[in-house]
C-alpha cells in the first residue's frame, strides 16, 4: 500500500475550499457545534514525504476509539499512510487528542468490530469493502 509511488491526488472541484471551510468551522467555538458530532480533523505526517497533512473527516467514536470510513478510496491517497500503525492527532469536539491509527481492510480480523462502530452511527452509509481507519486515542 504505502510502498512505491502513490498516485497523484485526484481532487473534485471545490473540495479544497469545502475542506478549508469545514476545518475553520471546527475551530470556531460558537459554530463548532454545527459539525462536531459528525466531523473531526486528522493531522498526521506523510509516510513518504514527511509533510504534515490535515483534513476533515466524518467519524464514529466509541470507548476511546475513532473510526473513519474511506469512501471512494480509489480517488484518495491519504489513507495509505496508515497501512501500518502511525501516530495521528485528532481535533475532536474542540480538543486535540493524540492517537495511533491503522487501516482496517476486508479480511482483517478486527474488520467486523470496527465496521460495527461506524455502522452504529451511520446506518445509511454502507461500509462495504471500503477501507476503515481505526484510531485508538490516548
Amino acid at each position: 500500500m504505502a510502498t512505491g509511488k502513490m498516485q497523484a491526488r485526484q481532487t473534485k472541484p471545490g473540495l479544497h475550499a469545502w475542506n478549508t471551510f469545514t476545518r475553520w468551522l471546527l475551530h470556531v467555538p460558537l459554530l463548532r457545534r454545527l459539525a462536531d458530532s459528525e466531523v473531526c480533523e486528522l493531522t498526521f505526517h506523510g509516510v513518504l514525504t514527511g509533510r504534515p497533512v490535515t483534513l476533515p473527516v466524518m467519524y464514529a467514536e466509541q470507548n476511546g476509539c475513532v473510526v473513519v470510513l474511506v469512501g471512494a478510496p480509489d480517488t484518495k491517497v491519504w489513507w495509505h499512510n496508515f497501512a501500518t500503525e502511525q501516530p495521528v492527532r485528532v481535533w475532536l469536539r474542540g480538543r486535540e487528542r493524540d492517537g495511533r491509527g491503522r487501516t482496517v481492510m476486508p479480511g482483517d480480523l478486527a474488520r467486523a468490530a470496527v465496521a460495527d462502530i461506524y455502522n452504529a452511527k451511520y446506518l445509511d452509509i454502507p461500509v462495504q469493502d471500503d477501507p476503515l481507519l481505526f484510531i485508538t486515542l490516548k
